[in-house]
This record gives structure tokens, C-alpha cells and sequence, in this order.
């Protein structure tokens, strides 16, 4: 059975690729800017924790979107949309504020 095009194994599985064939993948804008994406541990040939974790945090990001994407596309097919939470009006919060500042339970306020 073919792993899934995004999944983690797969993603190591070309990075090892890569190495082998001594392509370089670098990350060359943002918060990882410089990194080496086919980087390998100097005694074990391994890939560095650090990038096995980029992998992991990147397909994890991707998996949350399509997740989302999915649930809202369920949600329209059922007629209904993805919608905002409501918002509590201003005068409600100063309301509840000035409440707990004299001592309502925060229990007491939520039943409100």
C-alpha cells in the first residue's frame, strides 16, 4: 500500500532521497530561514531531530487545514455554514466585569 503524498513517512522518505542523491533542500525565508531540510547527524547519518520535527510540524498544519476545509464543505452540504461565535455585546462585558469585581463567582456569572 502507497503512503499518502503528505504524510510523514513518505516526506522522510524523500528527504533520505534527496540526501542520497546530495540534493540540498534549504528553507531560505521566515522563522527557519537557513535551515537544512537534508541535514544528517555526523556519526549516525540520520536526519536531525530538528528537521524530522519540521516535517512533523508542517504535515500536522496541513492535516488541521483540510480537516477544517472538510468540516466546512459537511457543513454546506448539509445546508448550514461555518459561522462565527457570536459576539457578546459591550455593555453585557462591562456588565459581568464590574460583577466579578464585586465578588460574583465566576460560576455565577457563567449561569448568566
Amino acid at each position: 500500500m502507497a503512503a499518502d503524498r503528505r504524510s510523514n513517512p513518505h516526506i522522510l522518505d524523500m528527504l533520505n532521497v534527496l540526501h542520497r542523491d546530495q540534493v540540498t533542500l534549504r528553507i531560505y525565508d521566515g522563522a527557519f530561514s537557513a535551515m537544512d531540510l537534508t541535514a544528517r547527524h555526523s556519526r549516525t547519518g540520520e536526519l536531525l531531530p530538528t528537521v524530522k520535527f519540521m516535517v512533523q510540524s508542517l504535515v500536522a498544519d496541513e492535516l488541521q487545514r483540510e480537516l477544517t476545509y472538510d468540516g466546512l464543505r459537511a457543513a454546506e452540504a448539509t445546508g448550514s455554514k461555518g459561522r462565527p461565535r457570536p459576539v457578546v455585546p459591550a455593555a453585557t462585558t462591562d456588565t459581568m466585569c464590574a460583577a466579578y469585581l464585586e465578588d460574583r463567582s465566576i460560576a455565577a456569572l457563567a449561569r448568566e
